[in-house]
């Protein structure tokens, strides 16, 4: 191929037959035009820099392509250019030599891919499985993340082999890959190391128990009955596990003692996992037993609410409560809040136990109503994982249609950093709650990383000073200048404020003169029982709230 670099576009001037038959286009086709048009819509390609760059230089070069034939189909095209020049070296031409090398990249693929692949299965084998544990733990290190291995030996394969042959044994690890594959995110690597080993290699962890959960959900895969030639099988496994750095900072050391874990796991009875390091055994039994326990909790009516009062700040008057969830796993054995909900929403348990506390704390909410004749906000707060939960409107508008509850005096929190997650969708889910006639606030504000030209479009009625901040006032001058801070611009977006972990007078003194709209903490009463709070709201000021604002007196007069 020859083409004029004096011509607009530097066109083909000149194919010979042999071009014609490797492209299937004609000569009468392909002069006139750039060989450009051999890429089709292929451009992003890294040897067409490398032509571009000899064209600027006017210097020969060598590049691999893939063009594409008249009929469509790809080709690996070994393209080399090389200038011409006139008798005054200026370069008039280039001519182009291409050579199809289509075999000899399929050959190279197929190469690759038996070193890094696995016959059988198509997973990764030892070697690629290595390479992906080196990046991932490269990667861990930078950012301060966790890798783990998971070693999963199956229990008892060879019984298979020998009873039904190997060929229906090698059907079953074809089927178990499966299944391990698809279990796990995509950036995670499920490898066969032989026999029927097979390693998982997870990366970019932030804690060690999702090892644990990953870990669980194997087992539940593999234990499902698989259908094999007319016959059922059922498998279970035995896993180890090892993580970085904790227990090894290199691919071998991870695998070495992953593989020293599984072992335990089989002395263990088989069928369970086994970390290699005690402490995480204990903490992963723990975080595991938990939720179990957690997918009981509601069938067996463990959860209660607790209600906290929300207090006018000016007169001292109980105006709302916030709902806030308590679970009793035994008579008398209380589960903190703090055990519970991270494994909650990592399970995605908290959506039902979410829903189950939204239509609790609206029928008592209803049932204050009807017995004090007063309006009580009722405060709920909401999950990240709730939040993005497609069946959240609904479940807000079952509710309220169900209980007979005012709109207007459900609030419904969610913290500042879920907000900020996606803010654009943030707006969208909140518009959507707004239309309901809930109203909105933003709970632990200034915890996150809100912008502010993000926070004047939220559709939201509150902010609530975390309680970080309020816990040092008066006497951190920080905390007093952003608490100071977040009511002045609250009240400049027409929001109201409320201030929670109030323990003490001096701090309720503070947020008064500040002019914050409500408060609530231990000064006024911890989290109670819908029994307790009755009594509560039969209080004409709350505990701790004796001295109301003057301003408040004022307006009382008049």
């Amino acid at each position: 191929m020859i083409t004029d670099t004096r011509q607009r576009d530097n066109p083909v001037v000149y194919v010979n037959p042999a071009f014609e038959s490797t492209t299937g286009y004609p000569a009468a086709e392909a002069i006139g035009r750039n060989p450009r048009f051999l890429l089709g819509s292929d451009t992003d390609q890294p040897g067409i820099e490398i032509l571009r760059a000899a064209q600027r230089e006017q210097c020969e070069a060598t590049a691999l392509l893939r063009n594409y034939r008249k009929d469509g189909t790809l080709f690996w095209n070994e393209l080399r250019i090389a200038p011409v020049r006139d008798a005054t070296g200026q370069v008039t031409h280039y001519v182009g030599v291409q050579n199809d090398v289509t075999e000899r990249i399929r050959y190279q693929a197929e190469l690759e891919h038996q070193a890094n692949f696995d016959a059988l299965t198509g997973l990764a084998n030892r070697n690629l499985l290595l390479e992906r544990l080196r990046l991932a733990t490269e990667y861990a290190g930078r950012r301060g993340r966790l890798v783990a291995v998971l070693f999963i030996d199956l229990d008892r394969f060879k019984l298979i082999n020998d009873s039904f042959g190997h060929a229906t044994g090698d059907k079953v690890l074809i089927e178990i890959g499966k299944r391990l594959a698809g279990a796990v995110r995509a950036d995670d690597t499920v490898a066969r190391t032989g026999g029927d080993e097979f390693v998982i290699a997870l990366a970019d962890l932030a804690r060690g128990e999702d090892a644990a959960v990953v870990s669980r959900k194997m087992l539940s895969a593999l234990g499902q009955p698989l259908q094999i030639d007319g016959r059922e099988f059922l498998l279970t496994a035995s896993i180890g596990v090892a993580l970085y750095p904790r227990d090894g900072g290199d691919a071998a050391t991870l695998l070495k003692n992953a593989d020293v874990a599984v072992y335990r796991a089989k002395d263990h009875g088989r069928n369970s996992v086994v970390f290699f390091a005690e402490e995480m055994n204990e903490r992963a039994v723990r975080y595991l037993t938990i939720e179990r326990d957690l997918r009981r909790a509601l069938e067996r009516s463990e959860f209660t609410l607790h209600y906290q009062p929300i207090v006018s700040a000016a007169t001292g008057k109980a105006i709302g409560a916030e709902a806030l969830l308590r679970w009793e796993r035994a008579p008398g054995q209380l589960v903190s809040p703090a055990d519970f909900i991270p494994i909650a929403e990592d399970s995605g348990l908290i959506v039902p136990i979410g829903d189950w506390v939204l239509a609790t704390a609206v029928a008592q909410g209803r049932v204050w109503r009807k017995m004090s004749g007063r309006r009580l906000s009722m405060s709920v707060n909401l999950s990240a994982r709730q939040f993005r939960d497609p069946a959240l409107l609904d479940t807000v508008r079952d509710s309220l249609a169900a209980t007979g509850f005012d709109p207007s005096d459900l609030i419904l929190e969610i913290t500042e950093s879920t907000l900020m997650h996606n803010p654009e969708e943030a707006i969208k889910a909140l518009n959507a709650l707004k239309a309901l006639g809930v109203r909105l606030s933003v709970d632990d504000f200034g915890t996150g990383y809100s912008s502010l030209a993000y926070l004047k479009r939220l559709p939201i009625d509150e902010l609530k000073v975390d309680r970080s901040f309020v816990r040092e006032i008066p006497d951190d001058r920080d905390d007093v200048a952003i608490t100071r801070a977040v009511i002045e611009l609250a009240h400049n977006l027409g929001l109201k404020v409320v201030a929670e972990g109030v323990e003490n007078e001096r701090q309720l003194k503070f947020l008064r003169a500040q002019r914050c709209d409500k408060v609530q903490g231990y000064l006024f009463s911890r989290p109670v029982a819908a029994a307790a709070f009755n009594e509560l709201m039969a209080l004409k000021r709350m505990p701790g709230a004796d001295r109301p604002a003057r301003r408040s007196q004022r307006s009382a007069r008049k």
